[in-house]
C-alpha cells in the first residue's frame, strides 16, 4: 500500500508498470520478438526509476554543469558572461561546457575547468551518436541556442536581409532548429541522470499581427496553435521537437529581439541611425517585443536554476513598444534625428516576406511566468534596454 502511494506521485513510473503489465498479459503467445519488447520495456522502466527517485535538478557530480550550444553567438556569449558572474548554482561550483559541432563524439571526457568544451553532433542517428553518454550524464542543464539566422540571406547583400527568405533559406531556418533540438532531446531522455533542457524559441510563435491596440498582449497562456506566419510555424515545430526529452524539465524560451550592439537587429540599425538616417518603418504602429542582452542572459540563468519554471516562457521585457516608440528611443540614445520614414511598400519590395513579417508586422508579448516567479528586469523599457546596449560589452 505504501509503495502504491509512493508511485501515485510518479505518474511516469505507473505508466511504465502499466505498459509492462499489458505485455505480461499476452505472454502465453509471446514470440522472441515479444520477449525483446519486454526487455526493452524493462530497460525503459529502469531508466524511469533512476530518474524518478534521483534529484530532479542535480547530478551526483561535484559541479553544476551547464552545456551550451550556440555558445559563440550573441545570446550564448551573453549567457556565458552572466554565468561567469555566479560562483555557484544550487550550492555547487559552476562548470560551463561549450558544445561544439563535430561528427566524432565518442570518448569525450570533461575537464575540471570552469569553462571547457565538448563535441556534439546534431545529425547523430542515435542518442549516443549525438553526444557521448558520459558527457550528457554529467550535465545538470543543456541550453540549446543554436540555429540559423532568420534575418540574413545569401548573396552580396544577404547580410542586410535583402529578400532573405528564399525557399532554401526557409528550409535551412526550419531544419537548423527542429532536427538538432529533437536530437538533443532524444539524448537527454536516454541519459541515466536527470537533465534540464532549456531550448530557444521565439515570441514569433504568437504571429505578427499585433498592430496598434486592436489585439491584446500575448502571454504564455495565449493559444498560439493557429497563429499565422512562417516564424509562428517554425516556433511551433521547434517547441514540439523538445517534447522528446521525456520526463526531464523542459523550458521553451520564447525570446524577444535581443538588444545588443554586438549583433542582431540593433547592430544593423545602429550605423543607419548614427548617421541620421533613422525613421519609423511602415505604419510605426506594429508592436516590438524586445529584451536587453543582459536581461536575456539573466533570465536564462534564472530559468535554469529555478525548478518551478517549465514549459513556454516569454523572455522579453514587460513593456513592449511600437516601432515608432523604438525609433524615438534609439534616436534619443544616439542624439540623432529620426525623420526619414521607410514606407511599407518599400519594406515589401526590398525585404519580401521577411520584411512583411518581421519589420511591418509586430508581436506584443509579455513575460507573465517570469514576473510571477519573482524575476526582476533591470531594463523593462525600450529606452533602458537601448541604453544598456550602448553601455555593455555583450
Amino acid at each position: 500500500m505504501a509503495f502504491a502511494v509512493l508511485l501515485s506521485g510518479r505518474p511516469h513510473v505507473v505508466s511504465a508498470f502499466s505498459k509492462l503489465g499489458r505485455m505480461n498479459a499476452n505472454t502465453s503467445t509471446a514470440s522472441s520478438a515479444t520477449r525483446l519488447g519486454v526487455s526493452s520495456v524493462l530497460e525503459d522502466m529502469g531508466r524511469t526509476f533512476q530518474k524518478a527517485f534521483a534529484s530532479t535538478e542535480s547530478t551526483n557530480s561535484a559541479y553544476y554543469t551547464v552545456g551550451i550550444t550556440g555558445s559563440s553567438g550573441l545570446l550564448g556569449s551573453a549567457l556565458i558572461d552572466e554565468l561567469g558572474k555566479q560562483a555557484s548554482v544550487n550550492g555547487k561550483p559552476l562548470r560551463i561546457v561549450k558544445l561544439q559541432r563535430s561528427e566524432d563524439v565518442e570518448g569525450t571526457e570533461l575537464s575540471d575547468s570552469s569553462l571547457t568544451s565538448a563535441p556534439w553532433n546534431p545529425k547523430g542517428a542515435s542518442a549516443n551518436a549525438v553526444i557521448d553518454p558520459s558527457v550528457i550524464e554529467s550535465m545538470d542543464c543543456v541550453v540549446h541556442l543554436a540555429g540559423e539566422n532568420v534575418a540574413t540571406g545569401s548573396g552580396p547583400l544577404g547580410f542586410l536581409g535583402i529578400r532573405a527568405w528564399s525557399d532554401d533559406k526557409k528550409a535551412e531556418i526550419l531544419n537548423s532548429r527542429v532536427g538538432p533540438t529533437k536530437a538533443l532531446a532524444t539524448a537527454i531522455k536516454a541519459s541515466k541522470t536527470p537533465t534540464t533542457f532549456l531550448t530557444a524559441s521565439g515570441v514569433g510563435v504568437y504571429g505578427s499581427d499585433f498592430i496598434g491596440e486592436s489585439k491584446a498582449a500575448a502571454d504564455e497562456s495565449t493559444d498560439a496553435s493557429n497563429a499565422g506566419g512562417f516564424l509562428a510555424d517554425v516556433s511551433r515545430q521547434w517547441e514540439a521537437a523538445s517534447e522528446d526529452a521525456g520526463n526531464n524539465r523542459v523550458v521553451n524560451c520564447r525570446m524577444g529581439v535581443v538588444m545588443s550592439r554586438k549583433g542582431g537587429a540593433l547592430a544593423k540599425l545602429f550605423p543607419v541611425f548614427f548617421l541620421g538616417g533613422g525613421g519609423i518603418l511602415s505604419s510605426g504602429n506594429q508592436y516590438f517585443s524586445f529584451i536587453s542582452a543582459r536581461d536575456g542572459a539573466r533570465a536564462l540563468a534564472y530559468a535554469l536554476s529555478t525548478p518551478s519554471i517549465k514549459g513556454p516562457v516569454n523572455i522579453c521585457a514587460p513593456q513592449p513598444c511600437t516601432n515608432a516608440e523604438f525609433t524615438s528611443a534609439l534616436g534619443k540614445v544616439l542624439s540623432r534625428p529620426t525623420i526619414l520614414p521607410f514606407p511599407g511598400f518599400a519594406v515589401s519590395l526590398l525585404f519580401g516576406e521577411m520584411g512583411d513579417e518581421m519589420l511591418s508586422g509586430g508581436v506584443r508579448a509579455v513575460p507573465t511566468k517570469l514576473q510571477k516567479s519573482g524575476f526582476e528586469f533591470q531594463h523593462p523599457t525600450i529606452l533602458e534596454a537601448l541604453q544598456s546596449a550602448m553601455d555593455e560589452e555583450i
